[in-house]
């Protein structure tokens, strides 16, 4: 075969081999595509998008092979060709770097799209981390290939890494915060958060900031090293949601007031909404101004403030009930005035 090239004109064997890659092409696009009439079948999704990631840059390398063919077929003729040849050696490690990127997209968007445990921000923190980790490991062993110091390299690194430490301090900060909010997981994208500052809805969680909408529907943009600093509620992950009410009742109804208390205690205990797991208590706790006062605690199975407020509006009308069924009334500010004569 060489010896047949070696008899050709350079022109010849450009065309011979760009039809020998055209061919090439055509058969790894017929390949592929019965891979992939293959892989529609099956449930799972991984397979389609590695074959999706794949499949670009090994077109690529066929073209990169009729390329360096080409232009080492008229480096006898033109010497500028030699340097070249030896420097698009290294052009398939790009390629290659590109395809392992595009599969570490294809796994990221498999699990993004699949039901698996894992949180959606913490895969797109793993892929981005890991894209950066591949990148710089190939960009320092090219950099050996073409003859630099990787020891002089790292030591370059390190001292201007300490020098863009200083300068970008705010930038770094706000990075490692956003790693730790990964980490920790003290709320994930949809989670409702609030703090004495802000309150409202993750929408994204970055690598420098994170973007919350308020409840008036505004955006937010907070610096990720503010989460370090301050304590964040996270009310989107609580267990239940707590009624604790203050319900007076007249002075004139004392009589009643043991019947009530008992009456509202069953009401709670009884009603399906309730969380019997969690503490129920209702007693008679102050002689006010003008009241005696019932506390009413306990807590609801419904954490959806929607689902909550109904819950307790039956309940509180329930036990309105209960006190006018024993001739009782709720009591309202009064005052008595003495006029001696």
């Amino acid at each position: 075969m060489n010896e047949f090239l070696q008899n050709m004109t350079p022109y010849q064997t450009v065309g011979i081999l760009f039809v020998v890659a055209l061919i090439a092409h055509a058969v790894l696009g017929f390949i592929l595509k019965k891979i992939i009439s293959h892989t529609d079948k099956t449930k799972n999704r991984w397979d389609d998008h590695l074959i999706d990631a794949v499949s670009t840059p090994l077109k690529a390398l066929i073209w990169f092979g009729w390329i360096y063919l080409s232009i080492d077929a008229f480096k006898e003729q033109i010497e500028a060709f030699n340097k070249v040849v030896e420097y698009i050696d290294i052009a398939p490690i790009f390629i290659i770097t590109w395809g392992v990127v595009r599969v570490v997209s294809g796994v990221e968007a498999y699990m993004l799209e699949s039901d698996t445990n894992v949180d959606n921000d913490s895969v797109r923190l793993m892929t981005r981390l890991l894209k950066i980790l591949i990148i710089i490991a190939i960009a320092l062993g090219i950099a050996q290939f073409l003859g630099f110091s990787i020891s002089s390299l790292l030591t370059f690194g390190g001292v201007g890494g300490i020098v863009m430490g200083f300068a970008a301090k705010d930038m770094l900060s706000n990075i490692f915060g956003g790693l730790m909010i990964q980490m920790d997981k003290p709320f994930s994208t949809g989670d409702w958060i609030r703090s004495s500052k802000f309150e409202g809805t993750v929408e994204k969680i970055g690598w420098r900031m994170t973007r919350i909408r308020t409840f008036s529907k505004n955006p937010v943009y907070i610096p990720n090293s503010i989460f370090a600093s301050i304590p964040i509620e996270t009310p989107s992950r609580m267990t239940n949601r707590r009624i604790k009410e203050v319900i007076g009742i007249r002075y004139d109804d004392i009589e009643q007031l043991p019947a009530i208390v008992n009456e509202i205690e069953t009401l709670l205990q009884e009603h399906k909404d309730i969380d019997h797991s969690e503490s129920v208590r209702v007693y008679f706790e102050y002689f006010n101004a003008s009241s005696l006062d019932i506390t009413v605690y306990a807590f609801t199975n419904a954490t959806r403030k929607s689902a909550y407020q109904k819950v307790k509006q039956q309940i509180l009308l329930d036990i309105a009930s209960i006190i006018a069924k024993h001739k009782a009334e709720i009591a309202y500010p009064t005052q008595t005035l003495h006029i001696q004569k």
